[in-house]
């Protein structure tokens, strides 16, 4: 029987580390909130902190990441491109598809 690779949430990788290693993650917040409202205020799309860069939409830091954002950063995370949609069918595929 083949194993199944377990996935971890974002959510439960932050809880894990607030209960087993004791971060104190509303403190980290607060101080991740310091560094990143000055560019809320500008309501820029993304800006170099250090070594990182912050994406923000709107008002709202939505991920840290290590390289320079390109011009699709709003609709990416830090795990990559979305999977890609899959391909039309020719309008013969899909008649053909319809009298079946």
């Amino acid at each position: 029987m083949k194993k199944r690779k377990v996935q971890i949430t974002d959510h439960a990788l932050v809880r894990w580390l607030e209960r087993e290693h004791n971060i104190d993650m509303e403190a980290a917040r607060e101080t991740l909130a310091g560094i990143a409202q000055p560019f809320a205020d500008l309501a820029v799309a993304n800006a170099q902190v250090g070594d990182l860069w912050f994406v923000f939409q709107t008002d709202k830091l939505v991920t840290v990441s290590p390289s320079k954002p390109g011009p699709m950063s709003k609709f990416l995370n830090d795990r990559g491109p979305p999977p890609p949609r899959p391909e039309k069918l020719p309008w013969q595929a899909l008649k053909r598809k319809r009298s079946r």
